[in-house]
């Protein structure tokens, strides 16, 4: 049985150990007699205030928060095509999907998960001179914003990547 007149080597272990943590927990802190340290950088400048800081925001180009570059803007009007000629189109669109001929005409098909877009190339020296951009019957919703949105993911995708 533990006398409490004997203190044991467990109970003067956990004494120290207690003031050693105090010790410990104080260091660095400023005393009374001394000044607080200056305030830390902030992210948008060394030692602005915050209502500085939110008024003065850095210059330079906006990041979205997930760090990924903004896709610049993509004019979606298929009749853009009008007019274009093979080597244009392959530039734009690539390869098509399908090529029909029809006697002097030529339909070029490019086929997306949800849309299609068949232009009609005539004359001598075959140029566009119809499209049509479907939704697919497949699943595809075929509302004007979805097939320009899939129009202009065809765009995208021949884009030459960076």
């Amino acid at each position: 049985m533990l006398s409490p007149e004997k203190p044991t080597p467990l109970v003067l272990a956990l004494v120290a150990g207690l003031i050693l943590t105090g010790c410990a927990a104080t260091e660095g802190q400023p005393t009374a007699d001394e000044p607080p340290p200056p305030p830390a950088p902030t992210a948008f400048g060394a030692n602005e205030d915050e209502s500085t800081a939110l008024v003065n925001p850095p210059a330079g180009p906006a990041v979205p928060y997930n760090g990924m570059a903004t896709l610049p803007p993509v004019n979606d009007d298929p009749r853009q095509l009008m007019g274009l000629d093979h080597e244009s189109l392959n530039e734009m669109l690539g390869e098509p999907a399908l090529v029909r001929r029809d006697g002097d005409a030529e339909v070029w098909q490019y086929r997306a998960n949800r849309c299609v877009l068949d232009l009609f190339l005539y004359g001598t020296d075959k140029k566009v001179e119809h499209v049509d951009l479907r939704g697919r019957g497949d699943g595809g919703s075929g509302d004007e914003d979805s097939v320009r949105d899939c129009f202009v993911g065809m765009l995208r995708a021949a884009l030459p990547s960076t």
